[in-house]
């Protein structure tokens, strides 16, 4: 080999090292933590127990899924002020899109090896993704479908995923309440990741919940769904016969308003984008504590 097909051989495999690392980082699987808590607590609404089915219908719906479909929308959105979990995105690498791909086709055959009603909301996720990504049908663009997808995918399916990874398939109050509360809560932190991202927002012709409501608006809308989510989660409670349960998931609903008043102060976007990052781990840490102690208990 001579010395320059030699640099361009080490130039080369820095490139591939360069865009796989990029790929993986994309994928923001710290940031999908964040929503484990909604899985955990629909196994826990179901008393489902820990399976290895359960384990791998988790890691399908963290890692292929939610992280597959988040590289896929990085593909197309190209952000580079921070966006949720990425302070500093690295530039946009030829893995993403088929990468992204690969990984949520994975999922889903995995996911039939989980179950057939977990097969079925996962596909509904990977489906939903497309939609709100891509430049054609762009759900994205328009802040109230953009909203109800996030909140029917991430809250009320990631919420189902959980009830029946584990085989159980059937609607109770408990259950039908903890999804309206898990859809709420989902839609009262979505609008607040974007208050950081309107410039990228504008610049693409995306028209957001945050552009549409303005920060006031945004908050007020947080602070609504914030109570409605906590109610819910309290009634699931109830009529699961657990009172002291349902006073406290009740109870949530002041550090939750308190937390996205704060979240919503004017500032530059890193700073809003810490004080965002801030909440939402405060918040998915304390549910998910919550919801592994209600799985352990039930």
């Amino acid at each position: 080999m001579t010395e320059r097909g030699a640099a361009d051989f080490r130039l080369g495999e820095r490139n591939v090292v360069r865009d796989a690392h990029n790929f993986v980082v994309h994928l923001r699987l710290p940031f999908q933590l964040l929503l484990a808590p909604f899985m955990l607590w629909g196994a826990a609404l179901a008393r489902t127990p820990i399976s290895a089915r359960f384990v791998a219908g988790f890691v399908v719906m963290h890692v292929c899924l939610y992280g597959g479909t988040t590289a896929y929308n990085s593909h197309y959105d190209r952000d580079e002020g921070p966006v949720g979990g990425l302070e500093h995105p690295p530039p946009v690498g030829p893995w993403l899109l088929p990468g992204s791909l690969v990984l949520q086709a994975f999922g889903l055959t995995v996911a039939a090896w989980v179950g057939a009603e977990f097969f079925v909301a996962c596909l509904a996720c990977v489906i939903l993704g497309i939609l709100y990504s891509h430049p054609t049908p762009r759900w994205k663009g328009n802040p109230w479908l953009s909203w109800l997808v996030v909140m029917g995918g991430q809250g009320a399916l990631g919420t189902a995923a959980g009830v029946v990874a584990g085989g159980n398939a059937h609607l109770t109050p408990e259950i039908v309440c903890g999804l309206v509360a898990a859809s709420a809560l989902v839609g009262a932190l979505y609008p607040l990741t974007q208050l950081f991202q309107t410039v990228d927002d504008h610049a693409r012709g995306d028209r957001t919940v945050a552009i549409a409501l303005g920060r006031r608006g945004t908050c007020a809308a947080s602070v609504l769904l914030s109570l409605i989510g906590a109610a819910f989660a309290g009634l699931s409670a109830h009529f699961a016969g657990r009172p002291w349960d349902a006073l406290l998931l009740a109870g949530a609903a002041l550090p939750m308003t308190v937390g996205a008043a704060w979240v919503c102060e004017p500032g530059e976007a890193r700073a809003v984008y810490r004080r965002v990052s801030r909440f939402q781990i405060a918040a998915g840490g304390a549910f998910g504590v919550y919801a592994v102690l209600r799985l352990c208990l039930f």
